[in-house]
């Protein structure tokens, strides 16, 4: 057991949480993330080190409660215990030989940044920090990031804190007044991120990126945090989770950052006593599931059920609304309208070319393309999941059904 030594709220969303676990307080550096459990019924979930104290043998961790996990966390006092506290995971950020650099934090990707920022500032380095939020409220790290950087910016996205703009905007200015940057360290959205590389990448800036895909074992066996780096797919949770932000997909990122999104809506609606969707728990994952039917051959398959409505489907964004409407077609195909599983599964697929509108044209037409090959598979008389595209395949039999976790 790992004793909780204390908690603080930063603002209405985010908590800091004191640990105790000397053996990886002698060890993690910044950058590398630990994997915790609250109790034998607990699902594993990733969370960046914020600071560690070897001679005090704590570590401290700083979470936002989103999901059904962190928002048990939240609730949890000085005095209780974790289950599991394990790490240090993931490579430590490549900050040796660094002498000028400017840290930048999105929201909670702050708490990353502090790690970074202070030991750059430690060891010499000239440290700038950027930082940025949607408004004033959510301002986190402030005080300490001023005492360990050279100069540091906040900006609000509605100018609360009296400073509107996006981080981009002071990098911008700095590079363009001759800022002359070894390094640039992102840490937040992944749109912010992409558009901090887009800023580096003209004059040449060595970028690093803090990737923070859906993980679930966090040692590379279940492949859930692949993040695509050039041309080949690396694990965030072994080869990252930092990477050249010049090399990073993206787009990619952001259409797989959203897949799992509904799955952690049912888990909420477990902890909070909410009705859940009709089906059967399966006992290795806690979860609602149903049997779907297939073609004679194939027999049935284990889905989960919780996705969202075509009402919340055209709300994601205005314009998405039609983005959805070739694959529903194709989906109306391959699962004629008999049921309401098959129903479910066709709002899934729209929700799916939904969020790859969103991310970019490249991803959609992606998603769109799968689908055609799975409509093909059907006409030519296989079952829809046979098609080698299918954009459902992590549904096939033996799907595990975890939705995986964030790490911050």
């Amino acid at each position: 057991m790992y004793p909780i030594l204390k908690t603080e709220a930063l603002n209405g969303e985010v908590t800091r949480m004191v640990v105790e676990a000397p053996a990886i307080a002698r060890k993690i550096q910044p950058g590398q993330f630990i994997m915790l459990r609250i109790d034998e019924r607990g699902e594993r979930i990733p969370l960046t080190m914020n600071e560690a104290d070897p001679e005090a043998g704590t570590v401290t961790i700083v979470f936002q409660a989103v999901g059904a996990t962190t928002m048990r966390l939240a609730k949890m006092r000085a005095g209780q215990s974790l289950l599991d506290f394990s790490g240090p995971f993931g490579k430590p950020t490549e900050l040796e030989g660094v002498r000028k650099a400017c840290v930048i934090g999105g929201g909670l990707g702050t708490a990353i940044a502090y790690p970074q920022a202070k030991w750059l500032f430690d060891h010499g380095a000239q440290v700038d920090v950027i930082l940025g939020f949607r408004t004033k409220d959510l301002i986190i790290l402030e005080d300490e990031l001023r005492a360990c950087s050279t100069t540091c910016t906040v900006v609000t996205d509605d100018g609360s804190n009296g400073n509107k703009g996006l981080v981009t905007q002071p990098l911008a200015k700095r590079i363009a007044e001759g800022a002359d940057y070894d390094a640039v360290l992102a840490v937040g959205p992944v749109i912010m991120m992409k558009f901090v590389a887009e800023t580096t990448r003209e004059p040449g800036i060595r970028t690093l990126v803090s990737m923070n895909p859906l993980m679930i074992d966090g040692t590379g066996m279940c492949g859930g945090c692949r993040v695509k780096v050039g041309d080949e797919y690396l694990h965030a949770c072994v080869d990252g989770p930092d990477f050249d932000g010049h090399q990073v997909d993206f787009d990619d990122a952001m259409r797989r950052g959203v897949m799992y999104r509904s799955f952690e809506q049912v888990a909420v609606a477990a902890l909070n006593g909410e009705e859940l969707p009709e089906g059967r728990e399966c006992a290795a994952t806690a979860e609602p599931l149903v049997e779907m039917e297939l073609s004679p051959k194939q027999g049935t398959v284990q889905a989960e059920t919780a996705f969202a409505s075509d009402a919340e489907v055209a709300a994601a964004e205005p314009a998405s609304a039609t983005a959805g409407a070739p694959v529903q077609a194709a989906s109306r195909e391959v699962l004629p309208p008999r049921n309401k599983v098959n129903d479910d599964w066709r709002r899934y697929a729209a929700q799916r070319a939904n969020a790859a509108w969103r991310a970019s044209h490249e991803t959609y037409q992606q998603e769109k393309v799968a689908w055609e090959h799975v409509v093909q598979a059907s006409r030519n008389g296989a079952g829809w999941s046979d098609a080698s595209e299918n954009p459902m395949a992590h549904s096939k039999p033996g799907y595990s059904g975890h939705s995986g976790r964030r790490r911050w």
